[in-house]
């Protein structure tokens, strides 16, 4: 009896250490729940941080992709409206060269008409020379202006001489004469004024 009373606390001490390793592997469970869990929310944060960073790289590469177009966009509007204006200038121009010969054909009658003998070729010279004026009136619109002529001092850039003459009491490179008219727009020569020039 004895030894059923000493077997009995053995298995009460065994079932008591069984107990108490059951508890610390149950502790243990939960500390590795728990390691488990952490583990789980670090590896979640971790990957909502790289794709917070994913989303903030493209969203960079996009903004960066549309400021470059607004800059193109604003470049090729820059461009296009000085192209237009370019267009114009060079259409303005190319049109009044057109036209020379036709300005020059006035000038001659104009001239012409100045030695007219009859009152009808006097009425018909006055036509013409208001014609002329529509047409001075036509350029000053358009912003051509004629070349200073007689008189103005003998400037290469607008001048082209014909005729050099020496004269001792004209200043020196002073123009005498316009055998041609030339006109600029702004600061472009459309026509350069045939000239004779004193010395």
């Amino acid at each position: 009896m004895r030894r059923d009373k000493g077997k009995a606390m053995n298995d009460r001490k065994e079932h008591s250490k069984a107990k108490k390793n059951d508890a610390e592997f149950v502790g243990n469970a939960e500390d590795l729940t728990v390691i488990k869990d952490s583990d789980e929310s670090v590896e979640v944060e971790v990957e909502e941080v790289e794709v917070e960073k994913q989303a903030e790289q493209e969203f960079r590469g996009l903004n960066e992709r549309y400021l470059r177009v607004c800059a193109d966009y604003d470049n090729f509007r820059r461009r296009s409206r000085l192209d237009k204006a370019a267009s114009y200038q060079e259409g303005v121009i190319e049109t009044i060269r057109q036209l020379m010969p036709v300005v020059d054909s006035v000038d001659c009658a104009i001239k012409a008409a100045n030695n007219c003998q009859t009152v009808e070729a006097r009425e018909f010279a006055e036509g013409v020379v208001l014609i002329a004026q529509q047409l001075d009136e036509a350029f000053g619109r358009l912003g051509v202006t004629e070349i200073d002529g007689v008189g103005s001092d003998f400037d290469p850039n607008v001048h082209q001489v014909v005729v050099h003459e020496e004269d001792e009491d004209e200043p020196a490179n002073y123009v005498a004469e316009v055998y041609q008219k030339g006109y600029r727009k702004d600061d472009r020569v459309i026509r350069h004024s045939m000239v004779k020039v004193i010395n």
